[in-house]
């Protein structure tokens, strides 16, 4: 129970992540459960391309842009040359791990795995749900950035990574969730 209060969301980073770091975490995801038990989950690390997958994202959501003011707000920061730190998509993160699978449940529970290892190396993280968005709208465009994920898996998580600059002691204060035994 402490790791979960402890957990939070990390939207500020100092530094990115090295290659062993990432490494360490997707190790983690093997141990992740599957829907059927396929274990059929891949990922991509978008760490030195993050400027092309960024605007490839873009043009994918371009057509978008009037359906959430933060996809035009994205939209626009790249169409401007993505100037300043505070990308509306991923803030001040640089890398993203995106899980591919059959089913969305099966990327969500490895990325969540990924989430709690970071917490436990000290690394901050956050999901994407606006980069998600990119692969809804187009799955086909979006993974011909990926050309060696198998066939058949789609993106169903983005994970935004990196050492975060701000420590917090404790998780906001939650509500306890509306449960209903029958």
């Amino acid at each position: 129970m402490a790791l979960y209060k402890q957990r939070r969301s990390q939207r500020w980073f100092d530094r990115p992540c090295t290659k062993e770091e990432i490494q360490a975490l997707i190790s983690s995801a093997k141990y992740a459960p599957t829907a059927e038990n396929p274990r059929k989950v891949e990922f991509a690390v978008i760490d030195t391309k993050f400027s092309e997958f960024m605007k490839g994202s873009a043009d994918i959501l371009r057509t978008h842009t009037g359906e959430h003011p933060r996809i035009k707000q994205f939209v626009d920061y790249v169409d401007g040359g993505m100037e300043g730190k505070n990308n509306p998509f991923t803030w001040e993160g640089r890398q993203l791990i995106i899980a591919f699978a059959r089913f969305p449940i099966d990327a969500i529970i490895a990325i969540e795995q990924i989430d709690l290892m970071a917490c436990i190396m000290g690394l901050g993280g956050f999901h994407s749900r606006w980069l998600l968005q990119a692969s809804e709208n187009d799955p086909e465009r979006f993974i011909s950035f990926f050309p060696e994920i198998d066939k058949g898996l789609n993106a169903f998580a983005v994970y935004v990574i990196g050492h975060p600059r701000v420590r917090y002691r404790r998780t906001v204060l939650r509500d306890y969730h509306k449960i209903i035994w029958n």
